[in-house]
């Protein structure tokens, strides 16, 4: 891999962990309209809660909260970015398209947008669960 993509993919990662779109700090309003689901990690700091509000089977929105390092953060964001007005049947298969492509299983890179950042990821066990702690939740939350 050239320098250049290496370069690139460290600066969507960086700047979805630095300024995340859809991670909130409070969480009142959210409460009450939105489904809720919570993944931690056994073996780190990773504790993602997602907060979904599905509407006759489409995601209206999705937001997160709770600590994650840069990979667990940054997939959050970019998948909740993804799925934001998908219906569910749509959002199952970019999210199953994302599970393929950090197991380095045959997946469909038009539906996973940045989230390609991720595809060396199965080289690095530890990181595997950081980069799916957050899809799991929303896995979760979009399926109450």
């Amino acid at each position: 891999m050239d320098s250049k993509n290496l370069d690139l993919k460290r600066e969507i990662i960086l700047n979805h962990y630095e300024n995340p779109k859809y991670k909130i700090e409070g969480n009142e309003k959210f409460v009450k309209k939105y489904h809720i689901a919570n993944k931690d990690s056994p073996s780190c700091i990773d504790n993602i809660t997602i907060y979904a509000n599905v509407v006759n089977k489409k995601i209206v929105d999705l937001r997160f909260s709770g600590i994650g390092c840069a990979v667990a953060t940054s997939s959050t964001d970019i998948m909740c970015g993804l799925l934001i007005k998908k219906n569910l049947v749509d959002a199952r298969k970019i999210i199953n398209n994302y599970y393929n492509l950090v197991a380095n299983k045959k997946y469909e890179q038009k539906l996973i947008g940045d989230l390609y950042v991720f595809d060396n990821i199965y080289k690095q066990l530890n990181r595997i669960k950081c980069a799916t702690v957050g899809i799991e939740a929303i896995a979760k939350a979009i399926e109450k």
